[in-house]
């Protein structure tokens, strides 16, 4: 089918009911009977030309195909909300809802004060921050959950439907506490770092595929993590306390937590880190989302370092 002949109803049908995973509380949500809501699946495949969904007994699967549909459908979704919200912005006034996704080093430096900036001069806008690493900040982004998301910049493979715009960049180093074994050291193999214990986001950030990626380009085996944390705070903590080496950026040492840690000199593990603010394409906010981001880049355009 052509793209042109998508019915936008149906599309929003299919997409609800590929996030809930079950055709009966679909129906619930969207407020339509089941057997309506089956019906608009069915006619959105007979447009598609294909099936997009498996029914069982516990609910649906998607098919390869429904599982691209529904990443589009999401996109289209959010956008459509979006406009939804610019449009009542501005007819409204300076109002708004800001949904921003924040990676953990933009909590506690930049995010804060150019939140605090935007609600002095416009009291009616409501912010919403959500915090963690980059891979669910970016589903948010992706499902329409968020405006906007402040992190590392993604991978090219994962980048096809997003903007990037460059604040600040870093390099990620290996850390641990001054009564570490490797403290003070200078130029340590990094063989003999990848031995020592670990404390480790989980596999599927940024920051850990880029460590096991350098560590793989040495022709060596990436370390196995001791501890696993989404929460950047527990590590910076927990490798306070224990001769654990950590993968953060330098920045992060001038933070409350990092402050009683120093970089390990691992120079073969150094990575670069770019990060900035992450939109859905074409990168259209709502006025009260766009002055946060303007505000953003003011930030770092005056210390582009976070």
């Amino acid at each position: 089918m052509h793209p042109r002949n998508f019915d936008l109803r149906l599309l929003g049908y299919f997409f609800r009911t590929a996030q809930t995973g079950n055709i009966t509380r679909a129906a619930s949500e969207l407020n339509v009977a089941q057997p309506t809501l089956s019906k608009a699946l069915k006619l959105l495949e007979d447009q598609v030309g294909t099936p997009l969904l498996e029914r069982h007994a516990h609910g649906i699967t998607l098919t390869p195909i429904g599982v691209r549909l529904a990443e589009h459908a999401g996109v289209v979704m959010a956008q459509v909300r979006d406009a939804a919200d610019e449009i009542a912005q501005l007819r409204e006034g300076q109002g708004g809802h800001v949904r921003i996704g924040a990676g953990p080093s933009w909590v506690r430096r930049k995010l804060p004060e150019a939140i605090s900036r935007i609600t002095e001069q416009r009291p009616d806008v409501q912010v919403e921050v959500q915090t963690g690493f980059d891979s669910s900040l970016l589903r948010g982004l992706a499902t329409g959950t968020l405006d906007f998301v402040v992190a590392e910049r993604p991978i090219d493979s994962e980048s096809a439907n997003l903007e990037f715009h460059l604040l600040t960049a870093d390099d990620l180093i290996c850390v641990g506490r001054p009564q570490h074994p490797l403290a003070g050291r200078t130029n340590v193999p990094p063989v003999e770092a990848l031995a020592l214990a670990w404390a480790l986001p989980p596999d599927n950030t940024l920051a850990r595929r880029k460590l096991d990626g350098r560590v793989i380009s040495l022709g060596l085996t990436p370390p196995r993590a001791n501890v696993v944390s989404t929460s950047l705070t527990f590590l910076l903590t927990h490798a306070a306390q224990t001769d654990t080496l950590i993968y953060t950026t330098r920045s992060q040492l001038l933070s409350p937590e990092g402050s009683r840690l120093i970089e390990i000199d691992v120079p073969d593990l150094v990575t670069n880190r770019q990060a900035g603010l992450i939109y859905r394409k074409p990168g259209l906010l709502t006025p009260a989302a766009r002055a946060v981001a303007d505000r953003l880049i003011e930030e770092s355009t005056a210390d582009p370092f976070n």
